[in-house]
């Protein structure tokens, strides 16, 4: 169970590979404009994480991977919804990025 994310239950599927799991989140957020944080979706507006479930809803993500990402969309508190979108973006092009390494 995520710590991050308590209202994530746990899947009944195999959990995605983390690296197509990142490249999914990348793809989904890259589809919005703004992300919010601290929880997965409020009215029609999602986290990084709640992007990813609202286009792959019977997908299934690690917990190590969902407190991983959520800590990141979490980090930018203070930021713009914007901004926040921004920088999820830069970090999940490194990561995606850097996969082959």
């Amino acid at each position: 169970m995520s710590k991050l994310r308590p209202e994530c239950r746990p899947g009944t599927n195999t959990p995605l590979p983390d690296d197509t799991a990142l490249f999914l989140i990348r793809d989904a957020v890259a589809r919005r404009t703004s992300l919010i944080h601290g929880q997965l979706h409020r009215g029609n507006k999602h986290c990084a994480l709640g992007c990813f479930w609202n286009d792959n809803p019977d997908l299934t993500l690690s917990t190590a991977l969902v407190d991983e990402v959520a800590a990141v969309n979490d980090s930018m508190s203070h930021a713009s919804a914007k901004d926040r979108w921004r920088k999820m973006n830069e970090w999940l092009r490194f990561k995606v990025r850097t996969l082959g390494e």
